[in-house]
């Protein structure tokens, strides 16, 4: 019976790690939105409308989107929020980074999110620090 309970106990382990795992790619994908988005708009109006578009350079619409999403990410990882609440304000988030960077001419105003993301981090810190 003890190498039932063991093997039960893999299983969860295993399982947990798989979910674990499949929410990261989901948190990749939302946190390289901005990246593929910049690029498909890029070439939706480029070859398909055949308008010239003032776009930023790629490596300029990279950094952005990594310097935007990645402290995003470390801040979202630490807040004491369901995963759904996270994913949802991630989606809120980039929804307004792309808007700002990608499709509005005001990138400097894309990165307000980084602000609340902030504040709310602050707010949570001793509960963070409690807790381990």
């Amino acid at each position: 019976m003890d190498a039932l309970s063991k093997l039960q106990e893999k299983n969860k382990i295993h399982s947990q790690h798989q979910r674990n795992a499949s929410w990261s790619t989901v948190w990749m994908f939302c946190l390289l939105s901005p990246l593929l988005f910049s690029y498909g708009y890029e070439f939706y109006f480029s070859v398909i409308k055949n308008v010239k578009v003032e776009a930023i350079h790629p490596s300029i619409a990279l950094l952005g989107s990594l310097g935007f999403g990645l402290p995003l990410a470390a801040m979202g990882d630490l807040m004491l929020f369901k995963r759904v609440s996270k994913l949802f304000l991630l989606i809120i988030a980039e929804a307004w980074f792309i808007w700002f960077w990608v499709v509005s001419p005001l990138s400097w105003l894309a990165f307000l999110p980084l602000a609340p993301a902030f504040v709310i981090l602050q707010v949570q810190l001793p509960k963070i620090k409690a807790g381990k």
